[in-house]
């Protein structure tokens, strides 16, 4: 009686188990949900700089619609666009932010460039030198008489700082001193007067900035024939001003170059996760340059931007642009 009890329990659990797989399964492929890479794994960059605070308010907003989209995302600190480029290229991460101008010197590897692709337009970044007044130097081609931070080796300040010595004829031995802090650290060297120039690209308007012109730094203009050789060297640079007075009335107007920062992703990203990713990301626009003020310079990747990219686009990104017209 009681095998007899066990085996009908047994039934009832089987059928009752077997008819909720297939109505789970059944409803997974209704709703579409069947794709892989629903946990992305977002590179942002590294403490003090403008990817991680951006990466943070992305997870965050694409989270809150996990119920709508079936994707999870983790913001992930990285040391910045060189490794995210490098990251996503062999897969460790699904997606990442990346300055436009680097990628096609930070990847030599042409099998590895050709994995990546790019999934939206985000901000922009203003090439920043600041200058201690206290040094005495009021002109780019004086900072070879002070110690200088290029950023720390392999990452995007570092690439940007070579290009604009190489743009001035000088070496790291042409300078008084080199110093090769990371963004955590250089705020305080700076203001404690043992860097006397630094090199950065982040968006603006900056909190870091602020505080650097308070404890005594200065914005260099880079001058126009420096402005186009490094325009000559790499195309994706534009020249763009940083506003007169965004960091107080006696603050003018900066001559510098800029560049676009890109969302980017590997070919091989499920086009379902990509699409609904960069689909929320057009929804969500206006809400996210309210939430981030460092995003109030992106803007919404259009048809006609696409050849203007370094990377093709994402088959995913191109749904969502084409989605985003109906």
């Amino acid at each position: 009686m009681f095998s007899n009890y066990c085996l009908r329990l047994t039934l009832v659990l089987v059928c009752f188990c077997g008819f909720s797989f297939t109505q789970a399964t059944a409803q997974l492929v209704n709703t579409g949900d069947d794709f892989h890479d629903k946990l992305i794994q977002f590179g942002s960059g590294p403490l003090g700089g403008s990817f991680e605070p951006i990466a943070n308010t992305l997870c965050d907003s694409f989270n809150e619609a996990r119920k709508k989209t079936s994707i999870r995302c983790i913001p992930i600190r990285t040391a910045g666009s060189v490794f995210n480029i490098h990251a996503v290229a062999n897969g460790s991460l699904q997606l990442a932010l990346a300055q436009e101008d680097l990628i096609s010197e930070a990847l030599t590897d042409a099998k590895g460039e050709n994995s990546l692709r790019a999934v939206a337009l985000m901000h922009n970044s203003f090439v920043g030198i600041l200058v201690r007044r206290m040094s005495g130097i009021t002109e780019l081609s004086q900072i070879n008489r002070g110690i200088v931070n290029v950023g720390k080796k392999g990452s995007g300040t570092y690439l940007n700082a070579m290009s604009v010595l190489k743009a001035l004829d000088l070496d790291e031995s042409d300078l008084a001193g080199v110093r090769f802090f990371d963004n955590s650290d250089f705020e305080t060297a700076f203001c404690e007067g043992n860097v006397d120039v630094f090199f950065n690209a982040i968006a603006h308007p900056s909190d870091l900035y602020k505080r650097l012109r308070a404890c005594g730094g200065e914005f260099l203009d880079i001058p126009d024939d420096i402005i186009k050789k490094l325009m000559a060297q790499n195309s994706s640079l534009k020249q763009m001003n940083i506003p007169a007075g965004i960091y107080g009335p006696e603050q003018k107007i900066v001559k510098t170059l800029g560049m676009r920062n890109l969302l980017i992703s590997n070919k091989d990203i499920d086009e379902t996760a990509i699409f609904r990713f960069t689909n929320l990301l057009y929804e969500k626009y206006k809400s996210l340059q309210k939430k981030q003020p460092y995003l109030e310079s992106m803007r919404l990747l259009l048809k006609e931007d696409i050849n203007s990219l370094a990377l093709p686009l994402h088959p995913g990104a191109l749904r969502a642009i084409e989605f985003s017209k109906q």
